[in-house]
């Protein structure tokens, strides 16, 4: 049993200090906490690839946000909240955000 829940946390991608500080319940929860955000990424992911396959012609990214946020909004509003949305979806896979100048890695 500890070899088949370690296997799948580490197998998910999860910190293997973790497992070894957690109980079976709080490692199971976390696997299918992972498992549960995988399918549905896999699951917008697929719903993204349909909706861009029937669009007679494609527009910029800004466009889809735009119209995805508010359709009826302003570009400084669609930015704010796809910005927001990246954040949220940062914390909850656990990665760092880092501000970049403006100028930094231009030539």
């Amino acid at each position: 049993m500890v070899e088949a829940l370690l296997s799948a946390t580490v197998g998910a991608g999860l910190d293997e200090q973790q497992f070894w500080d957690s109980t079976p319940y709080q490692t199971g929860l976390r696997l299918k906490a992972v498992g549960k955000a995988r399918r549905e990424a896999f699951l917008l992911t697929g719903w993204m690839a349909e909706r861009f396959a029937r669009e007679e012609s494609l527009s910029g990214p800004a466009f889809y946000l735009r119209q995805f946020f508010d359709p009826q909004g302003s570009e400084a509003d669609a930015e704010a909240m796809a910005d927001a949305e990246f954040s949220r979806i940062a914390r909850v896979f656990g990665a760092e955000i880092v501000e970049l100048d403006g100028n930094e890695g231009v030539a």
